[in-house]
């Protein structure tokens, strides 16, 4: 009784599971291609914008006030101003994404030559039906190779 129990909840809830898809999803046209390309152009430049407007700013925060602090061996003054933490992470954070920018323009890019290169066409091929050919469409992908 004990085993019958967690069987028949395991059947009930892997009934209505399906193993295969019955009609599988077509591939991305040229469309969805150039779609998914300007998009993510556009997320990049947004994000090289912001970088650079990062990496600028820090440029433009004052100093501050100087902190007269002594190294760490207490023998040598060193010339600390109050915003310089501030300054180098803003710099950074500017850097890093300017950076983080250039693999959304590589794969906007790569999108745009898929786009280029590959397209959807439904052909009209004849087929054989009763000892005569009548033309039905067949959908095919087609393939640009630039030489």
């Amino acid at each position: 009784m004990k085993k019958i129990i967690p069987f028949a909840i395991l059947l009930i809830l892997s009934a209505p599971s399906f193993g295969q898809q019955t009609q599988p999803s077509p591939g991305l046209p040229k469309q969805d291609y150039l779609q998914k390309s300007k998009k993510q152009k556009k997320a990049a430049v947004v994000i090289l914008g912001g970088g650079t407007a990062l990496f600028l700013t820090s440029f433009v925060v004052p100093k501050g006030e100087q902190t007269g602090t002594t190294d760490v061996y207490g023998i040598f003054p060193v010339q600390d101003h109050k915003n310089d933490r501030i300054k180098a992470v803003l710099g950074l954070a500017g850097i890093a994404s300017m950076l983080g920018s250039i693999p959304l323009f590589t794969a906007s890019r790569k999108n745009k030559l898929r786009a280029m290169k590959l397209s959807f066409k439904n052909e009209m091929t004849p087929q054989p039906q009763n000892s005569i050919h009548v033309y039905r469409p067949v959908p095919s992908i087609i393939l640009k190779i630039g030489i």
